[in-house]
């Protein structure tokens, strides 16, 4: 692996256990035992770094989602396959990562905001769009409206702002649930019926 690259993933891996506020280009050099003049001959700042793990990140989303709905033609174990990744790759997010963006790296948060609104949405309604056509999904939705409403829920759980002062919050549960309260909520009876029936992989880990 290039220096590049390592000091990608490694500040990634920062940012997402601690913060991205929290954590400095010298916890970053520290990390990978260089000095913090190698990661500036890479990246000209923090700014630069954060957008380029935010573009990494997003990379990985893409391309994971996209392989996921070519291979598996079932509505619902798409949304299953695909949840149990996001848990996989976000399983030690900190609270404040979104946060974080929005404050202080405004640049990086419209990228990622853009991705939400291009990809991941278009991914959703050809999800939904998917279940009409296989009986699995109702087919009295509004399918933009349907899949607004389930972004929203899914990105308020990162952006951690819905139940501010409560006490520790278990995102995996959460997750889970507004799964779960999505496909209650599109499905048929005969979709209701797989979905209960399907092991749903990892998701209950």
């Amino acid at each position: 692996m290039e220096v590049q690259e390592r000091i990608l993933r490694t500040a990634a891996k920062l940012f997402m256990e601690l913060g991205v506020r929290n954590v400095s280009m010298d916890d970053v050099a520290k990390a990978l035992s260089i000095s913090k003049k190698t990661i500036y001959k890479h990246y000209q700042d923090k700014d630069q770094l954060v957008f380029d793990t935010i573009s990494m990140h997003i990379t990985e989303m893409e391309k994971n989602t996209t392989q996921i709905m070519a291979s598996e033609t079932n509505p619902v174990l798409q949304i299953a396959k695909i949840a149990d990744f996001v848990l996989e790759m976000n399983k030690n997010v900190h609270p404040s990562v979104l946060f974080d963006l929005q404050k202080f790296y405004p640049k990086s948060y419209t990228h990622l905001i853009e991705h939400r609104n291009r990809y991941a949405f278009q991914s959703v309604i050809q999800n939904l769009q998917n279940g009409i056509d296989t009986g699995l999904f109702r087919s009295d939705m509004h399918r933009n409206r349907v899949a607004r409403i389930y972004m929203c829920l899914i990105f308020s759980m990162f952006q951690n702002t819905l139940f501010e002062g409560e006490e520790k919050r278990d995102f995996r549960e959460e997750y889970i649930e507004t799964i779960r309260y999505h496909l209650h909520a599109v499905t048929t009876e005969k979709g209701k019926s797989l979905f209960k029936e399907i092991s749903w992989l990892n998701i209950n880990k």
